[in-house]
């Protein structure tokens, strides 16, 4: 957190970091319990708990991705629901929160889940964990068409996280650009065990045209960009079982 000496009321953005000394505590369903601020910089939590004292709420920004670039995930708006003075510790609620990132949805947790918002929270930062892991396995590029733009850049499940198989690991993961991967949701492009992209043209509506033969067609049958640790490179069973489930 940081609020200047000089304001009368208190920060309003909290900061957690991957390189942070410090470690945030995950507690029974959607709480979280963050550090106060060295006494260096006591002003900053007597700031915050006049925040909390005022009924306000905070915005927790939590790093999902080291520097260079690094990405965040925002949880918005977070209720401060006490501090600990002994243990320099403030509890915060994030079951009022909207997590926002871009391209990492969130699942649907069953109906009048008590566990509903630890289930949002906790699905999206291994949503953005999975895609920070999987696009570094696979050196920032798409897959398919090698594009290197990392904001551009999705991770795409093999079998679906609907399923069982469907775990956000490396190993069910593949780095693609947009168009591959709505490809690939939609089994329209598919990858086969030995690492070949296969491009169903029957289920193509405009299979003749030249946008889609350069963005789709002339992948059909290329190899693979894959990680180089072989430990890394996705998993034949899980392929084997999207082909299974695009039939």
């Amino acid at each position: 957190m940081f609020k200047p000496k000089e304001l009368t009321d208190g920060p309003l953005t909290l900061l957690s970091t991957l390189a942070s000394s410090y470690e945030d505590e995950h507690q029974e369903g959607d709480e979280v319990l963050y550090d106060y601020a060295p006494r260096t910089r006591e002003h900053e939590n007597n700031g915050l708990k006049r925040i909390a004292a005022s009924g306000r709420k905070v915005i927790l920004l939590k790093q999902v991705k080291g520097k260079p670039r690094p990405e965040y995930m925002v949880f918005a708006p977070v209720a401060m629901l006490g501090f600990d003075d002994a243990a320099r510790k403030v509890r915060l609620s994030l079951a009022g929160a909207q997590a926002e990132a871009a391209r990492i949805p969130a699942p649907v947790p069953a109906p009048f889940s008590k566990a509903y918002a630890e289930t949002v929270v906790k699905a999206r930062l291994h949503q953005a964990h999975f895609r920070r892991q999987t696009l570094a396995a696979y050196q920032e590029r798409c897959c398919v068409c090698e594009l290197r733009e990392r904001p551009l850049l999705d991770a795409a499940h093999i079998v679906p996280d609907r399923l069982p198989e469907g775990v956000p690991t490396i190993r069910n993961g593949l780095a693609m650009c947009p168009t591959h991967h709505r490809a690939y949701d939609q089994a329209i492009l598919l990858v086969t065990e030995d690492y070949r992209v296969e491009v169903r043209s029957d289920r193509l509506a405009y299979g003749d045209s030249d946008a889609t033969r350069r963005t789709l067609l002339d992948f059909h049958g290329r190899s693979l960009w894959l990680p180089k640790e072989e430990g890394l490179r996705p998993d034949p069973e899980l392929l084997r079982k999207k082909i299974e489930l695009a039939a």
